[in-house]
């Protein structure tokens, strides 16, 4: 089969003797640093939901106890990241329309579903909507008991669709054959591991627009603490990304990402913003068991996401110019 990649005004098309064709404009990138943020604040935020019932449920008070976590300020909490995501999933969402150039083709993919990729995509991520919104109401409105239960089981189902959005993220290019930079698995896991990092910043800067800085503390430190987990992972990720690619595609493909028209964006963007200074940071604290200020915490998280993003960006433009 004859596989022919071509680079026009920033758009990656591919293409086959078939005449079947993918086409890929800037917009991709941003949409799948968007929906990648958007599942991983809602895998994170709904997990301590349920971690904290749970706790409610055996009498325990680890999750929310008065002193350290009031009622108003998680309410406050998960309004704000509920919110802030559905936000984010709704700006991926017109980002993901615009590229495909038909707002219709985005109803059609609903509509008619197919086992592309694509079209799984496409209902992943309006069931995600569906989540965030019955998750924001939940957060925001009083209801009666059986609505709250009703809510909360959606929630719950959630988390395995944003699973699959964060997924999706990086198997959407790696559906590429004929891009040989993204046919590694270790990207899809890369994509993973940043949608949570990129999850756990919008979860603290969340807690940092409460103004009780002594209730959110606690969650802010186990927070912490989780994102330098998942950012060692990135880093395990990264590196065998890196090293599939060198493998499969030659050296050419990692010197354009290490030393190449992509490597400012790889080095400051990623690297230092995702991976080195949150690191440094949130070891720090943790080692010295200090407190963060509201500055620090916002700032970290902030260049989380500058990273999440960068990673993104890097990744489809250096496959923007096909490998040999």
């Amino acid at each position: 089969m004859h596989i022919e990649v071509s680079c026009d005004s920033g758009m990656l098309s591919v293409a086959n003797e078939r005449g079947g064709c993918m086409t890929f404009s800037e917009l991709i990138a941003v949409y799948l640093f968007l929906g990648g943020a958007a599942a991983g604040a809602y895998v994170v935020q709904a997990t301590l939901d349920i971690c904290n019932g749970v706790a409610q449920r055996k009498g325990r008070s680890d999750y929310r106890a008065p002193e350290f976590l009031c009622e108003s300020t998680y309410r406050r909490v998960r309004r704000i990241v509920y919110g802030a995501s559905l936000a984010i999933i709704a700006a991926g969402v017109v980002c993901l329309i615009a590229d495909l150039g038909r707002p219709e083709a985005f109803y059609y993919l609903l509509i008619y579903p197919t086992g592309s990729l694509v079209s799984i995509g496409a209902l992943a991520l309006s069931l995600l909507c569906a989540s965030l919104v019955a998750s924001f109401c939940d957060a925001t409105f009083t209801m009666g008991q059986c609505a709250r239960r009703a809510l909360r089981v959606i929630k719950v189902m959630g988390i395995p669709v944003a699973v699959v959005v964060m997924a999706y993220t990086g198997m959407l290019l790696k559906s590429v054959v004929a891009v040989k930079l993204w046919q590694s698995m270790w990207l899809p896991a890369l994509f993973v591991a940043s949608a949570l990092s990129c999850g756990c910043a919008i979860v603290l800067l969340g807690m940092c627009a409460c103004e009780d800085r002594r209730a959110t503390r606690r969650w802010e430190a186990g927070l912490l603490r989780a994102d330098m987990v998942v950012i060692v992972l990135e880093v395990v990720a990264a590196v065998f990304l890196l090293g599939d690619i060198a493998g499969a595609s030659g050296l050419s493909a990692v010197w354009s990402i290490l030393a190449g028209a992509q490597s400012l964006l790889f080095w400051v963007g990623f690297v230092g913003c995702a991976l080195l200074l949150p690191l440094a940071v949130e070891g720090a604290v943790n080692i010295t068991r200090s407190r963060t200020t509201v500055a620090a915490t916002a700032s970290v998280s902030t260049l989380v996401l500058v990273g999440g993003l960068c990673l993104r960006l890097v990744m489809v433009a250096a496959g923007v110019q096909p490998v040999v």
